[in-house]
């Protein structure tokens, strides 16, 4: 479970450890906004299953071998969304074409929050007391 409190002018997000990172009501301030945690949660997402696949196949790469480049794209029209992710991985140039499709299509299918986004989800929201 994430928790998301404002405490002294600041929102913070939480996990059961505890504070994890300064959200933003909005672009260029400190802290993450919305979109931007929206866009790291796929990326994130990507990275874990590119990684557990390179463990699995016993490739080691370099901490920066290995990029993702996620810009969620609002839509139009209402009710405001986002209508496209645009996601840029960037691999180690020594993988062969065939490797990299490889990897590409098995993070596409074993990502949870990609398979989410492309399959849709519902959104359950009740209010509770404290």
């Amino acid at each position: 479970m994430t928790v998301i409190k404002k405490e002294q002018e600041k929102v913070g997000i939480y996990n059961n450890v505890g504070f994890q990172v300064e959200g933003s009501f909005s672009a260029n301030l400190d802290g993450l906004n919305p979109k931007e945690l929206f866009e790291a949660s796929l990326g994130l997402c990507i990275t874990i299953v590119l990684n557990r696949m390179l463990e699995r196949d016993g490739i080691e790469v370099q901490d920066d071998d290995i990029s993702i480049e996620v810009n969620a794209i609002k839509a139009s029209d209402s009710p405001s969304r986002f209508e496209q992710c645009n996601v840029n991985i960037s691999l180690p140039k020594h993988f062969s074409p065939e490797y990299k499709n490889k990897l590409v299509v098995s993070a596409e299918r074993a990502c949870t929050i990609g398979n989410t986004l492309r399959r849709g989800l519902q959104i359950q929201t009740e209010i509770v007391e404290k």
